[in-house]
């Protein structure tokens, strides 16, 4: 029998990698045997993955969601992506990023609909996307890093600062993703 393990999907700024938040996160997947998932870019997405496969053993992959086609139209410069954490990268024909939220084609939905709990550090357009998804497809997920930097976001998912609620809210969801998975 193939044993299955959570999906954890962390989504964050390209431009900053918010180490503080994402390092101790990546370890903490690590440890607990999850695989990872990214948008396999930069920022928050290599420090993430950076920490993750630092760690030895663990049973996780890192798993990057890849665009292949930049916002103008044009393919996605194999040196943008994936980051070199990367031990999975699944390529989509799909954008970086949802152009707006009215036409929200893109990765963000792979990001979202593949993992089973979400991880949100600060980002802009595109992590306000995932969560918007998040949202829309009642995916759990909790809000990591922070107050100030989440004023952009609905108010609704839990907010914290701290590592230790972060890693209980994934006990408690990936709990139920296996009895669900079990029933």
């Amino acid at each position: 029998m193939i044993e299955r393990i959570p999906i954890i999907g962390v989504m964050g700024s390209h431009e900053r990698e918010w180490a503080e938040y994402a390092r101790p996160l990546g370890r903490m997947i690590a440890d607990y045997d999850y695989h990872l998932l990214t948008g396999a870019g930069a920022g928050v997405m290599t420090a993430v993955a950076g920490a993750f496969v630092a760690c030895d053993p663990r049973k996780g992959l890192s798993i990057g969601i890849v665009p292949t086609i930049d916002y103008d139209g044009r393919h996605v410069a194999h040196d943008q992506y994936p980051n070199p954490y990367i031990e999975l990268p699944i390529l989509t024909p799909l954008d970086k990023r949802a152009l707006n939220d009215t036409t929200p084609y893109s990765r963000n939905y792979v990001n979202v609909m593949t993992s089973h709990a979400l991880v949100i550090l600060p980002g802009e357009h595109g992590t306000q996307n995932e969560v918007s998804l998040a949202l829309h497809y009642d995916k759990p997920m909790i809000f990591f890093g922070p107050e100030e930097a989440f004023d952009k976001f609905p108010p609704s998912p839990t907010r914290t600062q701290d590592i230790q609620e972060v890693k209980e809210f994934l006990e408690q969801t990936t709990a139920q993703t296996t009895t669900d998975d079990n029933t």
